[in-house]
């Protein structure tokens, strides 16, 4: 078996740190995964993935040194206080997206 070239941190594009969490969803049983191609007519900072199973998990993905825009933030405040769950998540943070992807029920607050 021939393993992946291992890949700093650092250096993960946001489409190779995209493709590891939909993988991570797949493999914890979400089936239904939602991600916006081209965003030109959608929202400003709407988050790049809706995540559905019995609870629904909206995520921005940013890589290491991506910056979270004002109307991003917007957004994930606002569907937190809406009781939603709503993270940005970046590469170090992969073992806290299988947490809470694993759990089958809601973050407490």
């Amino acid at each position: 078996m021939r393993l992946a070239p291992t890949i700093p941190i650092e250096d993960l594009t946001e489409a190779q740190f995209s493709a590891q969490v939909v993988e991570l969803a797949r493999l914890f049983g979400w089936t239904h995964i939602y991600h916006t191609w081209r965003s030109k007519h959608s929202a400003a900072g709407f988050p790049d993935y809706v995540l559905v199973r019995e609870r629904v998990v909206f995520c921005e993905l940013k890589t290491e040194r991506g910056k979270l825009s004002d109307a991003q933030r917007d957004w994930l405040e606002a569907l937190n206080r809406a009781g939603q769950e709503a993270y940005c998540f970046r590469p170090h943070d992969l073992d806290l997206i299988a947490d809470i992807l694993r759990r089958r029920e809601r973050a407490a607050a």
